[in-house]
């Protein structure tokens, strides 16, 4: 990274030189002063390799960027399923906001920026804010600069578990892979998924017909995630035993006990290393962490207990499965205890992603029935489905991803209640794969969409659309709500939730009644985003309580109002998340030591509660 360069001992016709050549640099990395960008600049360290280091200490006279809600575009279909949130502006403001909001809080991240083919698919801002041509000397390093940027907000995003996921084709992959190792480490790099989206290959193909693209896989800490197996086995692959249960022809296999195969165990909070404890006579198991391979449990084993582990030359190894896989398997009696390992009787019906994504349709066991499924990640198909939703023969959108491709990415993660985040949404494919997987199979999972609302003429044609606007937003409320398709068959919609914000506003730290105002209203709507609690309970002067579902979000702007706070939860039965703004840091515990079973304390984050002291100073 370069060195900023310090102007403070330069002299007059120093300064007046520079600033000539700064307005006669036309490649791109000046940055208009109106742009969102610029104004976020001043906020953040783009050198930061920590979230403590993201922020400056010095708040005073800089802009803090907010979202805004448009609560007329609001969707609830089903207070019991997660608030999605679509939010419209530039990604770079919109992740600085989520810097604030969900700071080590995402399971997974889907993006597929522009690709930088030199055919107006990228738009750098720089002085004309004009598209980069392919001819363009400085095309990779603009590319670059602007991924760069994205990408580190988007890491400190990330759960220690997280992964991310990027879609790219030849023009910037090696550039982009560079840029990963260097962003997540590439120790943290997973895979690299080469994906057939266009099998009949591209006919302005030069040489050879390109028919895939590729997605980078990088997990935030390699060590603390896992994929479980998600890809149906043919029914070739598989028999019936006696239980009439599909199982793998193989027969058995070896869960926990020698193991010279799986890795050995370097994180000792990881979800695939535990031993299980077996007790025979009374059927049950019991899940116990030890982080030495002699330490034993010796009350469960005097109360009949059998110990079971992996091992290999005197080493945890890890385990296949994680705890909760284990355990589902023991309550559906798949496990076999016998010498010393533990058995899977009923082998999976699943495999492992492979790294090459091949479109296919193949007869396969789901849910212990055969089925006739379907791999397809072709873009032939987006377009049809895309086309199908606004009932129209254009699509209003060019080179949609596939929701086929997003459904497997997000089945990768055995826990069905993961957040979702999409950065560069575009057309809303992620948004609509993961409503889709939701209702197939009765998860919890919440998208987070981010896009702006740029002008597309979708390779020339008359008719012009507002990719959040005219395509994101009504896609997803189509999908939620349910539509026509273009032969006017009515298609039911699936059901769920959509909180729409934009993210083009800032409040300025500066201590006015106009900023004190929107500090309190923005940041209000911020910390509902953070805790996706947005049902309003109660409001007073200087306290609000907000619902999610059995949980409570209490927000409180002013010290002084604590007590009057208190004598509100007490009159309701639950739990209550509270966040205080304070002039001191003062945690508040005595004060709420009379209600500490219904109370967690929350901090505020940091940055919002600098610009709340800047400006409510007396």
């Amino acid at each position: 990274m370069k060195k900023k360069i310090d102007y403070d001992d330069w002299s007059k016709d120093e300064l007046v030189k520079e600033i000539k050549r700064i307005k006669e640099t036309t490649y791109g990395l000046v940055w208009h002063r109106d742009l969102p960008e610029e104004k976020i600049d001043i906020l953040i360290n783009p050198d930061a390799r920590t979230p403590s280091e993201m922020f400056p200490n010095e708040m005073a006279g800089k802009p803090f960027p907010v979202l805004k809600e448009v609560k007329t575009k609001a969707i609830e279909t089903d207070k019991n399923k997660p608030t999605n949130i679509l939010i419209e502006g530039d990604n770079y403001h919109s992740l600085a906001v989520l810097n604030f909001t969900h700071e080590s809080a995402v399971d997974l991240i889907y993006i597929d920026p522009p690709y930088n083919t030199g055919n107006n698919d990228f738009v750098y801002n720089d002085l004309q804010a004009r598209p980069v041509q392919r001819d363009d000397p400085f095309r990779h390093s603009k590319w670059i600069s602007f991924m760069e940027k994205r990408l580190k907000l988007a890491k400190n995003l990330l759960k220690s578990s997280g992964v991310i996921f990027i879609s790219i084709d030849d023009n910037e992959f090696a550039p982009l892979k560079m840029l990963c190792d260097e962003i997540f480490d590439e120790n943290n790099f997973v895979s690299m998924l080469s994906i057939e989206n266009n099998p009949k290959g591209r006919k302005n193909s030069d040489f050879i017909s390109i028919c895939n693209d590729y997605c980078l896989i990088y997990a935030k800490d390699k060590s603390k995630s896992y994929f479980v197996e998600n890809i149906p086995k043919q029914v070739d692959d598989l028999i019936i035993d006696d239980n009439g249960v599909y199982v793998h022809n193989s027969g058995k296999r070896v869960l926990v006990g020698e193991n010279k195969f799986n890795p050995f165990v370097e994180d000792f909070e990881s979800a695939k290393h535990y031993s299980v404890y077996y007790n025979s006579v009374e059927n049950k198991i019991k899940i116990e962490v030890e982080k030495n391979i002699y330490e034993v449990n010796k009350s469960l084993l005097k109360n009949g207990y059998e110990r079971y582990y992996s091992y290999f030359k005197d080493r945890f190894v890890l385990n296949t499965y994680t705890k909760s896989k284990i355990v589902e398997l023991f309550e559906n009696m798949a496990l076999e205890f016998k010498n010393g390992s533990i058995y899977e009787k009923n082998f999976s019906t699943k495999i492992r992603l492979k790294s090459l994504v091949i479109n296919k349709k193949y007869e396969a066991i789901v849910d212990n029935e055969e089925v006739e499924y379907q791999i397809d990640v072709k873009t032939t198909s987006a377009n049809t489905e895309l086309k199908d939703i606004f009932s129209t023969d254009q699509i209003p959108f060019d080179n949609p991803k596939n929701t086929g491709l997003i459904k497997i990415l997000i089945t990768l993660f055995e826990n069905k209640s993961i957040t979702i985040l999409d950065f560069f949404a575009g057309s809303g494919t992620t948004g609509h794969a993961v409503l889709n997987q939701n209702k197939e199979d009765g998860g919890n999972r919440q998208f987070i969409l981010c896009t702006n609302n740029q002008e597309v003429d979708n390779n020339g044609e008359k008719i012009k659309h507002r990719i959040c606007t005219d395509v994101c937003y009504p896609r997803i409320t189509k999908v939620i709500k349910g539509y026509k398709n273009e032969k006017g068959q009515k298609i039911e919609g699936i059901g769920g939730n959509l909180k729409y914000f934009t993210a083009y506003d800032f409040v300025e730290a500066k201590e006015t009644d106009r900023n004190k105002r929107k500090l309190v209203n923005q940041s209000t709507e911020m910390l509902c985003i953070k805790e996706s609690a947005f049902e309003l309970v109660q409001e007073a002067d200087d306290f609000k309580i907000f619902r999610n579902h059995d949980k409570y979000l209490g927000i409180i702007f002013h010290e002084d109002s604590i007590s009057d706070y208190k004598k509100a939860i007490k009159k309701i039965n639950g739990h209550f998340n509270t966040y205080t703004f304070s002039m001191t840091d003062d945690p508040h515990k005595t004060e709420f030591a009379d209600v500490a079973d219904k109370v967690t304390l929350c901090a505020i984050p940091e940055v919002i509660l600098k610009v709340y002291r800047e400006i409510f100073k007396e």
